[in-house]
Parts: C-alpha cells; structure tokens; sequence
C-alpha cells in the first residue's frame, strides 16, 4: 500500500526538524558563543570548572637547608680554657707555693697578661696572700728576645713591702712568665725603665724566674 505522497512529505521535514534541533545543542566539551546583549556588546561565557583533583593538591612547603637555623653557629670568637700556674707566698712572706688556675682567652697572644691578672686578683688558698697593690695594673707586656718586659702602672710603688717581699713580687711575676716562653723578666714603671720598685731589688737587668719543680702547692 503506497502511502500518499504528502504523508511522505510531511514525515521527511519533521525529521529535518529534529536532526537541525539536536546539531544545535552544544556538546560539554564544547565552548560556547559569546552571548550578545541587548545593547550589542558581547559577553563571554564562564568559563569550564575543573574537579580538585586531591593529588595535585600542594604539600605544605618546607623551609630549605639555608632558611633553618644551625645550632652549631656561634656570635664572636671561641672561648677557650688553659691550665696554668700562679705563684703566691704565705701572710708571713716565708716561702713561696704554686697554685693551679684554669683560665679563660680568645687569644693566646693575651694568655700572659690574663694570667698576671688572675695572679694579681689573689690566690684560692685563704691562707696564701697577694703583693700586688689592688689599684696597681699591668700596662702593657711585650716580648723582646726571649724577656718579658712589663709596664706596671706608678701605684705599684704603693705596696707596703721590705725587701723579701719587693723579691718575691719580682719572682712570682717572673715565674708565672716563664710559662709562656719567656727566660726572664723586664720591669718598667709607665712605660719608663727605673733602677728599682719599691728601693731593694735592682731592675736595671732582668728578673730571673724560680724553678716550678722546686716550688710545692699549699695543701
């Protein structure tokens, strides 16, 4: 049975309809005209939002090797430590003892004169004593050859001593040098040489140091 031909008319254009109706839905993955306003400008789409993907997420950003504080970094020079021996006499300036002290430097150019001055600020045993006038200084310390020559600030003349005690201020200087490569000691007062300190002992020639072997530690 034939259909009629306007019957066949009819269904052909009702599926051009729907064929040109699908073609103009745009697919997902297709981006979309810019639309046009009523004022002829144009608008632009938003645009395709992505799903956070959880491994492309960032870690969290750690600090690198030149950021983090060292804990083996220090401010200024080291401080070291040295082992030493000072030389004190008794209260009645009868007979001389060593005594060790350890003490503290940056440089070891100084240690000398750091060691006159624990010296000078006396002995740990109550029963040993200091000569040196407590507002007596060491001015300066310079080697020449293998002597010490020291500069004493003019208040060393203040020390009330005879002439035992002027000899053992000398030797206790002296010995306590002689640590330090030094053979024997040159006394100055303010940079000035002077034919004695305290009017006993010459210091126009050096000042020799005791024997540390013959000297023994108060117990």
């Amino acid at each position: 049975m034939r259909l009629p031909r306007a019957l066949l008319f009819i269904a052909l254009m009702a599926m051009l309809a729907i064929t040109g109706c699908t073609s103009d839905v745009p697919s997902s993955g297709q981006q979309q005209p810019p639309a046009t306003t009523n004022n002829g400008e144009t608008t632009q789409p938003p645009p395709a939002t992505e799903e956070p993907n959880s491994s492309k997420q960032p870690s969290a950003e750690q600090p690198s090797s030149k950021e983090r504080p060292s804990s083996n970094s220090t401010d200024g020079e080291e401080v070291k430590e040295k082992k030493v021996m000072l030389v004190f006499s008794d209260a009645n300036l009868m007979e001389q003892y060593k005594e060790p002290r350890t003490i503290k430097y940056k440089k070891e150019e100084n240690l000398p004169t750091i060691a006159l001055m624990a010296w000078k600020n006396g002995p740990q045993n109550k029963e040993l004593t200091t000569l040196m006038p407590k507002n007596a200084e060491v001015q300066w310390l310079k080697k020449e050859g293998n002597t010490a020559v020291i500069s004493l600030s003019p208040e060393i003349k203040q020390a009330n001593l005879g002439s035992s005690g002027e000899q053992f201020l000398l030797e206790e200087m002296a010995t306590i040098l002689s640590q330090f490569g030094y053979k024997n000691m040159k006394v100055l007062i303010d940079g000035k040489e002077v034919d004695t300190i305290l009017g006993h002992m010459d210091t126009t020639t050096p000042i020799e140091p005791l024997n540390f072997a013959e000297l023994k530690e108060m117990k």
